[in-house]
């Protein structure tokens, strides 16, 4: 295995004010972005908004997003209709979708953001029309692996909640897609070469082009989110 990580914590988060034209103080933490893997990835970010707060509703003009919500409740609106959100959903939001969400719950709504280049602005895109993309909702709790190109028409091809036992394994490998993994509960360790990364709540891991990580599940099992990119052949990857 080649020595290929970017691993960040929830330590540190910034406090971002008025988010997207929305109220009150959210807190947020970038965990990888287009410079650390060779994808074309925007960004994957944690973001939390108190009780009662909101990110203002703005409009993905140029980017395509998967947002996985980790813990709290709220509601999502995607084009001007309100979607109920809640741990474990996944929320798709194609070129061209205007969204926003409120916390209407009574804990921080904590949530991810998966946000890449869309449509026509990264290599290895394939031709979709209209009808073939759309923005929604999805419980990925029960439905544990989403399809990407199912939703979007951009470079994500993947979004899975893995559940390993202890002692448990499973490899991620970087040739054709780059993955970025977000430990949700339990513990464990992602072991790759020489280096081994305790895994807890928050931590994540990007593994860039070329890289492999061997995930382990410790003595209280270790549940985790992943998505996976696909890497264009200017890289030396496949579409």
């Amino acid at each position: 295995m080649t020595d290929r990580l970017v691993v960040t914590t929830l330590d540190a988060p910034s406090e971002v004010y008025e988010m997207h034209g929305g109220e009150r103080v959210a807190r947020w933490k970038c965990l990888v972005r287009r410079n650390n893997l060779f994808g074309p990835w925007e960004a994957v970010e944690c973001s939390s908004l108190p009780p009662g707060a909101a990110s203002g509703v703005h409009l993905h003009s140029r980017t395509e997003q998967f947002d996985y919500v980790v813990s709290g409740s709220g509601v999502m609106t995607i084009d001007g209709v309100d979607h109920p959100v809640a741990a474990g959903d996944l929320i798709t939001t194609c070129l061209g979708t205007r969204h926003g969400i409120r916390n209407t719950g009574a804990e921080d709504l904590v949530w991810l953001v998966v946000e890449v280049s869309g449509p026509g602005m990264a290599e290895g895109v394939p031709e979709r029309d209209a009808d073939g993309v759309r923005a929604g909702v999805i419980d990925l709790r029960e439905a544990r692996d989403v399809d990407a190109l199912d939703h979007l028409a951009g470079p994500l091809r993947r979004a899975r909640l893995v559940r390993l036992d202890p002692a448990q394994r499973e490899s991620l490998v970087s040739d054709e897609q780059e993955h970025v993994l977000f430990a949700l509960s339990g513990s464990g360790i992602a072991e790759t070469g020489s280096t081994t990364v305790p895994l807890r709540h928050g931590v994540s891991v990007g593994v860039p082009h070329l890289g492999a990580v061997t995930i382990e599940g410790g003595p209280d099992g270790l549940e985790f989110f992943v998505v996976s990119l696909a890497v264009a052949v200017s890289t030396g990857g496949a579409r």
